[in-house]
């Protein structure tokens, strides 16, 4: 029997990262994961081998990657919070420089590297529709920087040789979240706690969706690009009301005014000057208020993706699975 191609995850045992592996279990793959922690509900009982393990750390790394033939460098530190710099630049930067070195010394056929929505800012126009080729307003949005940095790794390594494609993912809905604060505005909803939305939009895909433009990337990607995977754009106020619609609760009528965004950063930034841990970052505001809408066209034309979950039936799985884990009650 012929031996079966070996496939790395970094970051497996996460949000994306465990619906990917379970996407990949067919059979075909040798499966390893390598994460901080290698648990998640929807890698029980599959065959895979299992990496506890830090990207900041060289030799860990190395030893994963060593005898893989593709690697999806999923590993990623999501915070915002200046106090957490450190960490964020550690594991997005560091950490990809890590994956990155090692693939190339260990003559990986592949590398997907997943970057975010972010690297490319946003726009205070929701007539901007943003390409692979955009660079907006990154002020207050320490993440957005560390995943740029990581780029500037990733096309380092693409310059020596290897042959590693990004993908840049809208924001991700769908079943298998595993940080409860993710579901927070879930929560709330559900409680009729929000009595506003702010006026920003953003774009989104289902994490079914974001695996199958991962797979394809694999596949297809060119060596050095980067593809924007995005589904649906749409406004926040649009989003909640969704939220609202699928958890039959009353829909949320107000939309804040762009003119109160001064003051509501203002207010942020007094918070964040004055507290540790603050219920609202600038960050938010900046995110909130403005527009980070995506163009998919280059993955739908050269990767052939499809999108085939729809927003509100994302959100609706979404849903079901917080529910499920006990994040929200419904």
């Amino acid at each position: 029997m012929a031996n079966k191609t070996k496939v790395l995850v970094t970051g497996g045992a996460g949000f994306i990262g465990s619906n990917l592996v379970r996407e990949l279990y067919n059979g075909k793959y040798d499966i390893t994961i390598f994460d901080l922690s290698t648990s998640h509900p929807f890698l029980e009982g599959l065959d895979i081998k299992r990496i506890k393990g830090d990207v900041r750390n060289f030799n860990s790394v190395m030893e994963a990657v060593k005898g893989q033939d593709y690697v999806y460098h999923l590993a990623s530190c999501n915070l915002g919070a200046l106090s957490e710099k450190e960490r964020i630049f550690g594991v997005n930067i560091e950490g990809t420089e890590n994956v990155m070195k090692a693939c190339l010394k260990s003559n990986v056929k592949k590398v997907v590297h997943v970057s975010s929505g972010s690297v490319l800012g946003f726009s205070r126009d929701n007539k901007k529709i943003l390409t692979e080729n955009d660079c907006f307003d990154f002020k207050d949005q320490l993440y957005a920087e560390s995943k740029i940095y990581g780029e500037r790794v990733v096309h380092k390594f693409a310059a020596q040789g290897l042959n590693v494609t990004i993908i840049v993912p809208a924001y991700v809905l769908g079943a298998g979240e595993v940080n409860p604060t993710r579901a927070g505005a879930f929560k709330s909803i559900a409680v009729n706690r929000i009595k506003f939305t702010y006026p920003g939009g953003t774009g989104t895909v289902a994490v079914e969706d974001i695996v199958s433009g991962l797979i394809l990337a694999m596949e297809k990607g060119r060596k050095g690009e980067r593809y924007n995977i995005c589904n649906e754009n749409v406004t926040l106020f649009e989003m909640y009301n969704m939220i609202c619609d699928i958890l039959k609760v009353p829909r949320i009528s107000f939309r804040l005014p762009r003119f109160t965004y001064v003051p509501m950063y203002l207010f942020a930034l007094i918070l964040e000057k004055t507290m540790k841990k603050t219920p609202i970052a600038t960050e938010t505001i900046r995110w909130t208020f403005n527009f980070r809408y995506y163009d998919s066209a280059k993955a739908r034309k050269e990767l052939g993706w499809k999108p085939k979950v729809s927003l509100k039936e994302s959100l609706k799985r979404t849903i079901d699975y917080f529910n499920e884990a006990g994040f929200i009650k419904i």
